[in-house]
């Protein structure tokens, strides 16, 4: 009976690795100091709250919801203005999809602009992995990166996940 376990576990453990590693969740970040060249702007609602209630999930289904019927175009984002390891007791979050420009497309009922201005000095992290594991490897990535540069973040991020490409995220610097 042991080592059906045994065996039970390494294969469910080989498998994960596996799912995991396709999932890119054994990559690094790419983070690089810029400055934004053109402003991003983020069609969506703001939410003040604790991540795991229930309206921050219902702004983020919204916004998957729009983007795949059509009713938007451009790729799903947030703006966070604080850092996002309190944001399980309260995230201050802009949820969205990032567009293009704000002339092109009519905004759902409900939803306003927010812009991240260009000019500002950022941490631009990228990595070629699933959204899944993608955003633990992004905030890492800038935090090891700031650190290691001893630079000093502000406390705001915009969060862009296309549909095809990588996801990225833009840390303001002070």
């Amino acid at each position: 009976m042991n080592r059906i376990l045994l065996t039970l576990a390494l294969i469910l453990g080989i498998g994960f690795s596996f799912a995991y590693w396709k999932m890119g969740g054994f990559k690094t970040a790419t983070v690089t100091a810029e400055t934004t060249s053109q402003p991003y702007f983020v069609a969506g609602s703001y939410y003040e709250g604790p991540a795991n209630d229930e309206g921050f999930g219902e702004l983020t289904r919204k916004a998957y919801e729009y983007r795949h019927s059509g009713k938007l175009r451009g790729d799903f984002g947030n703006i966070f203005y604080n850092s996002p390891e309190t944001t399980n007791e309260a995230a201050k979050v802009f949820v969205g999809i990032v567009v293009a420009d704000t002339t092109s497309q009519q905004l759902p009922a409900g939803y306003r602009y927010r812009a991240f201005a260009a000019g500002q000095r950022v941490l631009h992290a990228r990595i070629n992995a699933s959204y899944m594991v993608a955003p633990e490897k992004l905030y890492s990535g800038i935090k090891d990166y700031a650190e290691a540069q001893k630079l000093t973040l502000q406390d705001i991020y915009l969060e862009r996940f296309p549909e095809k490409g990588e996801p990225e995220v833009l840390a303001v610097l002070k």
